[in-house]
């Protein structure tokens, strides 16, 4: 019988949480990720880094890269990234990374994302089109209660059964609302800059 995420969860399962460094479009060219892994919730095992260029479209295939060349890959059961877009207006193709590695998707951001502001925003950059095609098609958007004491967060996600993407949310996140593999990944980006 093969078991859910949720069961392995019980077990450890290692989660890659990725972020990005802040940047500053007119001074920088390119901006650093992070990977962080985590067994389940409560265990960091690692950090991976890679970069990305700042609203390129790169980072689907240098997240795939930094995850096969990482001593973690074998284990790795899932990935979660803070947001679609990631260094301006580049972008994680979820549903590419999925078939590339294998490995089940979920973004989550802790507003729901404005199509309206992004649609007339991204126009700014090259291949607008294909992006904005890509940052609506990468699921239906969620809103998930990951902390009972906090508000909800928004996901969109990929090989993940639906009805356990609440508990699994639960599960993972420790302080306030955004999951522990994401949320030190951010605080590790941010340290960057410094």
């Amino acid at each position: 019988m093969v078991k859910t995420l949720i069961q392995q969860l019980k077990k450890g399962v290692k989660i890659l949480g990725i972020a990005c460094s802040s940047f500053n479009r007119l001074e920088d060219k390119f901006v650093p990720i992070f990977g962080v892994v985590y067994r389940g919730a409560s265990l960091f095992e690692g950090v991976l880094k890679t970069r990305i260029e700042v609203d390129g479209e790169d980072a689907t295939e240098k997240i795939r890269a930094m995850i096969e060349q990482s001593n973690h890959s074998e284990q790795l059961k899932l990935i979660m990234t803070r947001g679609i877009t990631i260094a301006g207006f580049n972008y994680i193709d979820i549903k590419k990374l999925y078939e590339k590695t294998g490995l089940p998707v979920i973004s989550v951001v802790d507003r729901k994302p404005n199509f309206e502001k992004i649609s007339s925003a991204i126009k700014n950059v090259t291949n607008w089109e294909e992006r904005y095609k890509v940052i609506t098609n990468s699921g239906l958007i969620r809103e998930i209660q990951s902390s009972e004491e906090e508000e909800p967060v928004f996901i969109q996600s990929i090989g993940f059964k639906d009805e356990e993407i609440a508990t699994f949310l639960k599960q993972v996140t420790v302080v306030g609302r955004i999951p522990e593999p994401i949320r030190v990944a951010r605080l590790i980006a941010t340290a960057e800059k410094f």
